[in-house]
């Protein structure tokens, strides 16, 4: 034991000494374009796992880079088995990234890393570059004390943007040789009120783009007007049938294995839903926040299932007049899903649903972009105690126990897969920017997750 703490201190020595090249770093990785949804992207992506492999290796770990899928992006595997007989800690991440559109909105480059009044600004600096590199320079300050008390490996992928299938696949093929006591999503962040969480739930996610068509060429609207089928309309009108005015989704039987909060939850909900409304209104910016009657803020945006527009392309769009009617049309939907919900079943519904509500003359195909069932996640075990601990003497302040919004595909592939304990979570602030302009990262978060970080580790191997 003695040892052990010997061994955090050092580290944490290390750690607080090296505050400007562990933020250095952090900046050289951001300046990585990875984005992984644009094609033209692809090679960034390769370098940024070449980056992570080659300061992996530089610690003495054992580090591939595997390609799972053809044209996909690498999965970035690290291992160290240096402490036979003590127990071994899985760390996930991933270096791809969303777009930065629109680019007008940021006030500075989203690849040239700034630091303003304590957060840095960039694209991926919270969602998640911030995070994976907070867990390997805690590390990396452990190994410069004498060795992480523990094994240790990392699973970087580069395509969780994008729900992609390379990780996923990965952990399905090689699950028995990849067994391990705990794992950490370290794709996570605080609540409003600026707690450290970990997630007792995730939501799924179910993203799909329909495809409208109608006749077969673009017609003068004039000359074809009120005869002509029009996708652009049919598919506004299906768009607009998905859901009532009250946020009420109306394909049948989607609500049916919704399981709902238990009344402990809903308890502690009421305590907090006021604060969280207002917070995120303010966040938003929005004037109003909408959703389905009768159900808390908190609610809303944790234990309840979603449906929401994600874009829509059709026709004449540029400046000037061009009065067409559209041979076609497409839009993007997603659906978040919640315990116990089948992203099978509702597809399924989702297609006959649309089939019923389309017009004479449309027709429209289902296409799904990516798919992953709800996840839940238990708190109560030796290594969820163990990081809650070490926010505490990290932060200062409790961890709070939350269902997340947001959906991590590779979660579900985890535990079918590898069989260990989740926890979910990480260091970036509710307010963050994720996936829109002027993404940041509050810099006193980043060096307090390195902390966090070492701390844990040590109490695992304690």
């Amino acid at each position: 034991m003695a040892t052990t703490h010997a061994l955090m201190e050092e580290a944490l020595a290390k750690a607080a000494s090296a505050r400007n090249t562990d933020l250095a770093d952090l900046m050289e990785e951001l300046r990585i374009p990875s984005i992984s949804t644009l094609p033209e992207s692809r090679d960034d992506c390769l370098r940024n796992a070449r980056w992570l492999c080659d300061r992996m290796q530089a610690l003495g770990m054992t580090v591939e880079i595997v390609d799972v899928i053809k044209n996909g992006n690498p999965v970035v595997v690290a291992e160290w088995n240096g402490q036979p007989g003590k127990p071994h800690l899985t760390i996930y991440g991933h270096y791809d990234v969303q777009p930065p559109d629109p680019l007008d909105e940021w006030k500075s480059p989203p690849f040239e890393p700034e630091v303003r009044h304590g957060h840095l600004y960039a694209r991926g600096c919270a969602d998640n570059k911030g995070n994976h590199m907070a867990t390997l320079k805690a590390v990396e300050h452990l190994f410069a004390a004498g060795g992480p008390p523990v094994n240790l490996r990392f699973l970087i992928e580069g395509e969780e943007e994008v729900s992609g299938e390379s990780l996923g696949r990965y952990l399905r093929a090689n699950g028995s040789k990849l067994k391990t006591d705990s794992v950490l999503v370290w794709d996570g962040g605080f609540d409003e009120a600026d707690n450290p969480t970990l997630a007792t739930a995730l939501r799924g996610i179910l993203y799909v783009e329909l495809h409208a068509s109608g006749a077969a060429v673009d017609l003068h609207s004039g000359m074809y007007g009120g005869v002509a089928p029009n996708p652009i309309n049919t598919l506004a009108l299906v768009i607009g049938e998905l859901k009532d005015r009250n946020g009420h989704i109306t394909i049948p039987g989607f609500y049916d294995a919704v399981k709902p909060p238990t009344e402990e939850e809903l308890a502690d909900w009421k305590k907090k839903d006021e604060h969280y409304a207002k917070m995120i209104q303010k966040m938003s910016g929005a004037p109003a926040l909408e959703g389905e009657p009768g159900f808390m803020a908190l609610e809303r945006t944790g234990s309840r299932p979603t449906l929401d527009a994600n874009g829509i392309i059709g026709g004449f769009t540029g400046e000037g007049e061009k009065t067409v009617i559209a041979a076609r049309a497409s839009a993007k939907v997603s659906m978040r899903l919640v315990p116990d919900q089948d992203f099978k079943t509702i597809l399924a519904s989702l297609e006959k649903h649309i089939e019923a509500l389309t017009t004479p003359g449309v027709r429209i195909k289902v296409e799904v972009l990516g798919a992953a069932p709800p996840v839940t996640c238990s708190v109560d075990h030796a290594a969820a105690h163990a990081l809650r601990a070490a926010y505490k003497e990290a932060f200062g302040r409790e961890t709070a126990l939350v269902r997340v919004g947001g959906s991590i595909p590779v979660s579900v592939d985890f535990q079918q897969s590898v069989g260990a304990p989740l926890m979910i979570s990480g260091i970036p602030q509710a307010d963050d920017a994720v996936h829109s302009p002027n993404e940041h990262l509050s810099v006193d978060n980043y060096h307090k997750g390195i902390e966090a970080v070492i701390r844990f580790i040590c109490k695992l191997g304690a």
